[in-house]
């Protein structure tokens, strides 16, 4: 009998018989299985599949050999094919580590010069894509799927067609750009969610989006929470602008709010506890709102600044004030020991007892002015 991995393709009869009597003749019944596997594989079915790789592991030594490095291929391929192919049960079975030859580990030049992956790469890919729509699976070691969220959605012409992309940004602020066609729901509904991204690299060196599944982690299980406060809502594009302690400027949309936080309603003034969404080398920063804080504890989480009122105008509904608290520096700037505060949303009884000389509480941050420079803006007073 041949053993080397030419001979040609066996009939099914062939292939059952060679099985039912494998134990005289384990090589060849192996190069069997694989040779059948090889050209069938596609159309046999998820079940068959697995059983041919069942009678393989019967006959299995866990040792290097030309035979299980192609089986390992194989394996890879009908993962890759059949959902319901359970890969790292098998690789565990196989003992995957102890089967790789040297060259395995190698990457290989065809003719022309092509480079093709070596097998260590196919089949860790594999595993990779597999553990990706088997959420239910352990990850553990597998920095390759990384849970991102979507924060925004742009369109280009290109040939005088409307492309349509998402920027997916995660928590270490590793941001990439997919196609909308990546993902399996509509580009607008995908703002505001979590989604679990198997990245690789292009030919070019560069992080791409290889597969998109949607995430069953929620934003706050993956990014961090703060509290900020509303200040400012733009009706006609469905913006709301937050602000944090550090005067760090946050955008949330109405869209992804109503992901994020359903059945929530946000007004100016309220505070609100959100994942700041920041990507490497933007300025542009998302915010998920995963909720409201009380107005005590907001204040309390947020910080207030202890100031002394220097002189009150009563007609035009403002004080000056100077600040008497520690100023810690931002990453924003420095806010000023002193500056101007509108009384106009107090209470009219609190707003006739303002005296210069008294002490107040501010909600302060800095804020950019028309003129791109962030000063001292008061949001309420106390």
């Amino acid at each position: 009998m041949t053993t080397n991995s030419t001979s040609k393709v066996p009939t099914w009869d062939q292939l059952l018989t060679s099985i039912s009597d494998g134990a005289k003749h384990p090589n060849e019944t192996k190069w069997d299985i694989f040779r059948y596997l090889q050209q069938n594989y596609k159309t046999i079915g998820s079940k068959m599949a697995r059983t041919l790789l069942t009678a393989y592991m019967k006959l299995h030594v866990k040792e290097p050999s030309l035979i299980n490095s192609c089986l390992l291929g194989m394996a890879a391929k009908i993962s890759e094919t059949y959902a319901d192919f359970q890969l790292p049960k098998f690789l565990e079975a196989f003992g995957y580590d102890s089967c790789l030859r040297n060259e395995d580990r190698q990457r290989q030049t065809g003719k022309g010069g092509r480079k093709y992956l070596a097998l260590v790469e196919r089949v860790d890919r594999a595993l990779q894509a597999y553990l990706l729509h088997h959420p239910e699976e352990s990850r553990d070691g597998c920095d390759a799927i990384v849970s991102m969220y979507a924060a925004a959605m742009f369109e280009k012409v290109k040939n005088g067609r409307k492309q349509r992309f998402v920027k997916l940004v995660a928590a270490n602020g590793t941001a990439l750009i997919a196609d909308s066609h990546q993902f399996s729901c509509r580009p607008y509904d995908t703002l505001g969610r979590m989604f679990d991204v198997l990245i690789r690299l292009s030919k070019q060196g560069g992080e791409r989006a290889a597969d998109i599944v949607p995430s069953q982690k929620a934003v706050q299980e993956v990014f961090a929470t703060c509290v900020g406060y509303v200040d400012g809502i733009d009706e006609s594009h469905g913006h709301i602008h937050i602000y944090d302690s550090q005067s760090r400027h946050f955008v949330a949309t109405a869209s992804t709010l109503a992901r994020s936080a359903v059945n929530l309603t946000v007004r100016n003034g309220d505070f609100v506890l959100f994942c700041p969404v920041i990507a490497q080398g933007d300025h542009f920063k998302s915010a998920a709102i995963v909720g409201k804080v009380d107005k005590y504890k907001g204040c309390e989480t947020f910080g207030t600044y202890t100031a002394r009122i220097l002189y009150v105008n009563t007609q035009e509904q403002y004080i000056k004030y100077a600040v008497t608290s520690d100023i810690p520096s931002t990453p924003e700037g420095i806010i000023s020991k002193e500056g101007f505060a509108s009384t106009a949303s107090m209470a009219e009884e609190a707003r006739r007892t303002l005296a210069a000389g008294q002490f107040v509480r501010l909600t302060l941050f800095l804020k950019r002015g028309k003129d791109g420079v962030k000063r001292n803006h008061v949001a309420e007073v106390f």
